[in-house]
């Protein structure tokens, strides 16, 4: 699939005109009859690359535009390519400084635009590497802990304003101090990719899971109460169980794996810290019971799952 360009202009013959265009060039291209549009379009659903948005359109301008897309965390690095009739000065101006990355004249050839559209997809490629290095972490290229706490307050914020349900897991693979010193830390590091592995292959594109620290993974269940998140980890516990990982470290070595787990829901008046500090808690009473399960947290007590 090609990168992915949003297009936005109040009339129907320019999108058109420019649709063939960036479709021609092998990008894949969404279109808005104007401001109010995109940004419905610019949802978490839509991973677009670049905006190419008129300058004068009605209810809300090419600036106006700018100024929300700029404003909204997730979107903010988002490169935006005005287009426009003015060669008004200050409107050059006023594009700069409400953050545009680049700005062109409606009157350029298709040449120029197409160099600064590729121009702009090469930077904004550039910039979602070196963005990703950032968040990941390097061994299971899950979600590393600092980007994991940011998603988790994000997770947290939106389950509050939309009144939603939310759900984390604390994972901890048993015995895996055992791994490392009777087998090595490669054998150790073959099965840490392998759990999280496991974790992506179980996670639901909604889920976010993240390297915690050391063998610890956290799982945040957007939309999700504790028992369904609960079912949705014990299917993994049990999938580990069964399926013994084999370490090239060790000549094929049979690495049995058990994880142990701690679930717990939001609550109201829940801050990050409690929240997983509860599933921390739940964990802890899993591994005094003997590993290789599950406790939740409900209503000020550890229950089995």
């Amino acid at each position: 699939m090609g990168q992915h360009i949003l297009l936005v202009d109040d009339t129907p013959t320019v999108r058109f005109k420019y649709e063939v265009l960036l479709k021609k060039a092998g990008f894949e291209v969404d279109s808005a009859n104007g401001a109010r549009q995109a940004l419905t379009l610019l949802n978490p659903d839509h991973d677009f690359d670049l905006v190419i948005t008129d300058l004068k359109m009605p209810e809300m301008d090419g600036f106006g535009l700018v100024k929300e897309i700029r404003d909204t965390s997730r979107l903010s690095m988002l490169p935006v390519l005005m287009l426009t009739g003015s060669e008004d000065e200050r409107d050059l101006l006023d594009n700069l400084d409400a953050g545009v990355s680049d700005y062109l004249l409606k009157s350029c050839g298709e040449p120029e635009l197409m160099a600064r559209v590729r121009n702009l997809l090469r930077m904004k490629k550039l910039q979602d590497e070196l963005t990703r290095a950032s968040q990941t972490d390097s061994l299971t290229q899950l979600a590393n802990r600092r980007f994991g706490v940011d998603l988790l307050a994000d997770e947290i914020e939106r389950a509050r304003r939309y009144d939603r349900n939310l759900s984390v897991v604390i994972i901890d693979i048993d015995h895996f101090k055992k791994v490392n010193d009777t087998l090595g830390h490669h054998s150790g590091d073959e099965v840490l990719i392998s759990v999280a592995a496991a974790l992506r292959k179980t996670s639901r594109k909604s889920d976010c899971v993240i390297r915690w620290g050391g063998e610890e993974f956290l799982f945040v269940f957007p939309e999700t109460d504790a028992v369904e998140a609960a079912a949705i980890v014990n299917r993994l516990r049990r999938h580990l169980e069964s399926h013994p990982v084999t370490v090239t470290a060790n000549e094929g070595t049979a690495v049995p794996v058990t994880v142990s787990g701690g679930v717990a829901q939001l609550c109201a008046d829940d801050t990050l810290e409690v929240l997983v500090d509860r599933a921390d808690q739940a964990l802890y009473q899993a591994k005094e019971a003997g590993r290789n399960r599950l406790r939740t947290w409900v209503d000020g007590e550890v229950v089995p799952v």
